[in-house]
């Protein structure tokens, strides 16, 4: 049954989200007052008081969210509760979940179509001087990147389609192992989203729930003299599609598709967000440890599989043992030999 807060914890997320910045958005304000009080109610007056507005202009600001495709309830004598999100992006829900969460770090575009955000952020990244990581989501690509000029398939709505851009003017060898522990940290959160101990990573930048693959990562970087000047990592990810409509690929599947379940969209885009840009400061500013390989060792998807890796023009067959203390993939051949790969494109025999 939902009802009101409690005066204490009312007090506490009105006093934290009260009286919105000179020039804030009061539509987020509001959407992180819902978030902070869900799934209970806040009322209409105590929003009020709190937006510096109105009970007439606070419940023409919902109405407003409403058209925007967000669920947000009304019961008389309770007042407004956070009711449920739309399966596509919206501007004012993201930024109010990463507030909510504490990843105020970063500035947020949404975009309804693009080619590919990866392609976007590299547009914006050479003409900013600023640190502050750009992130451009998008409800739609009409020409997703994946590795090696493969196209990630990008319909409207359910998924998540976005890319982050840095400027790190760092070494090189700071960052080599983003994409690795980047990997690893996604899986860690959706593990808690789907209560799953399946999600695997597919060396290097692949995500697998149950054996088939939900997701996918593309890192590029602008490196000068050992340096990396920019820096944009592109994340793909079904979430609420039956992806097996759109795409006849062998093992395409969707976090709906494998868990039965439906996902809060804009949430688990915003806790990936601020894990990536947790991931960076942890490349850039600490030295790594074997944890990296423990870690990987956990959610490794190719490990004692036979695979076949293409590098260049040859073709190698054997058995995945890993990574090494590099992050090349280990392979062990026909002959017992174990070779290092730091790049390739890596296919499981089945």
């Amino acid at each position: 049954m939902h009802k009101k807060l409690s005066g204490r914890k009312k007090r506490e997320i009105l006093e934290k989200d009260s009286i919105p910045k000179k020039n804030g958005n009061p539509s987020i304000f509001l959407l992180k007052m819902l978030l902070s009080a869900a799934p209970n109610y806040l009322s209409g007056s105590d929003l009020a008081k709190s937006l510096n507005m109105s009970r007439v202009g606070v419940w023409s600001r919902v109405n407003n969210l409403r058209k925007k495709g967000i669920n947000i309830d009304a019961t008389q004598n309770l007042g407004y509760r956070f009711a449920g999100e739309p399966n596509f992006i919206e501007e004012n829900l993201i930024i109010a979940w990463l507030e909510y969460i504490k990843c105020n770090q970063c500035i947020v575009d949404v975009r309804e179509k693009v080619t590919s955000t990866n392609s976007e952020i590299e547009k914006l990244l050479p003409e900013r001087t600023s640190k502050t990581p750009i992130v451009i989501i998008s409800n739609q690509q009409t020409n997703g990147k994946g590795r090696f000029n493969k196209q990630w398939k990008s319909p409207r709505g359910g998924n998540i389609y976005m890319s982050i851009g840095f400027k790190p003017n760092v070494d090189l060898i700071k960052l080599r192992y983003f994409t690795l522990i980047q990997g690893i940290e996604i899986a860690k959160v959706l593990q808690k989203e789907t209560n799953s101990n399946d999600l695997k990573i597919k060396w290097p930048n692949d995500i697998f729930l149950n054996g088939n693959k939900i997701g996918g990562m593309l890192t590029e970087a602008s490196i000068d003299c050992e340096k990396v000047n920019s820096l944009t990592f592109g994340f793909g990810l079904n979430v609420n599609t039956s992806p097996r409509l759109v795409d006849s690929n062998f093992g395409i599947s969707s976090l709906k598709q494998e868990s039965d379940s439906n996902y809060l969209l804009n949430e688990i885009t915003a806790r990936i967000i601020k894990k990536t840009i947790q991931t960076y400061r942890k490349c850039i500013l600490t030295k790594l440890d074997t944890t990296l390989i423990n870690d990987w060792n956990r959610h490794d998807f190719l490990y004692k599989k036979q695979i076949t890796l293409v590098s260049g023009k040859r073709e190698f067959q054997g058995m995945a043992y890993g990574i090494d203390d590099s992050g090349g993939l280990k392979l062990k051949l026909k002959n017992g030999r174990i070779k290092v790969f730091h790049a390739g494109e890596v296919s499981v025999k089945r």
